[in-house]
């Protein structure tokens, strides 16, 4: 019996996204998106900065790559906004919405 066995994990792919995309998440049980700045990117984790609208305040939130799996999230990405990538459970007016500003229109 082996001591160490190999599984697949699922995990972020860090050439897709990194360090100082802009960011819009939703977690399934939000009203509302929030819209913010990568800070971290690890396999595991985002970790995203943004402004809560409360003085002079800067806020987090972080999103775990099992909940993201799991259909928990819903992501806009995009690092230099020539292109913006959808992951999750978006609407189909939300697909619109994201191509026609990636087109330009």
């Amino acid at each position: 019996m082996a001591l160490i066995t190999e599984k697949p994990v699922k995990v972020f792919d860090l050439s897709q996204i990194g360090r100082g995309c802009l960011i819009w998440g939703r977690h399934s049980t939000w009203a509302e998106g929030k819209t913010g700045i990568v800070t971290s990117a690890a396999e595991d984790q985002l970790v995203v900065q943004y402004y809560p609208y409360t003085g002079n305040l800067k806020d987090y939130f972080t999103i775990p790559v099992q909940e993201a799996a799991a259909g928990e999230w819903e992501i806009r990405w995009s690092s230099r906004l020539e292109e913006i990538h959808m992951y999750g459970t978006a609407t189909e007016d939300s697909r619109t919405e994201t191509e026609d500003v990636a087109d330009g229109t």
